[in-house]
């Protein structure tokens, strides 16, 4: 299976798990937008781009950057400041996990499995943002 595909099955899960939650999901018109879907909820719109996890030496890891092509030389882009969280699908435990932007590593980020990262001064810890089990156990969701 080539990325393209692991990419769509990943889309294909999160836009169904934000549609049983009951959230309303907006979609773009093309491939041309730095994220995959929009979430609204009570007027608030939060972008979202969806991106596949990996599991690898206790967590789950995934891009946090895309890769172009400009003039024959690959540029990696951050997305800070072009959306608002990620939503990482898990195929190996086909989980969903929402994590805002912001506590997102410019190229790569790990969800801890264990709560215990060495490399990085807190651990994004991936329990605490699975979806949708985060958003129930809170008054205020994620996306408000």
């Amino acid at each position: 299976m080539n990325t393209k595909q692991k990419g769509d099955i990943a889309e294909a899960q999160v836009l169904a798990a934000f549609l049983r939650a009951g959230l309303n999901v907006l979609t773009p018109f093309g491939d041309r937008n730095r994220y995959d879907c929009v979430l609204e909820q009570g007027g608030v719109f939060k972008r979202v781009q969806v991106k596949t996890g990996r599991v690898h030496k206790g967590g789950i890891r995934f891009n946090s950057y895309s890769v172009t092509s400009e003039n024959g030389k690959i540029k990696h882009r951050s997305y800070k400041g072009q959306i608002d969280l990620f939503a990482v699908y898990s195929p190996e435990f086909n989980k969903i996990y929402l994590i805002p932007v912001e506590l997102c590593h410019e190229r790569d980020t790990k969800l801890s499995l264990t709560g215990v990262n060495r490399n990085q001064h807190k651990a994004i810890v991936a329990a605490d943002f699975e979806f949708p089990s985060h958003v129930a156990q809170r008054k205020s969701s994620v996306l408000i």
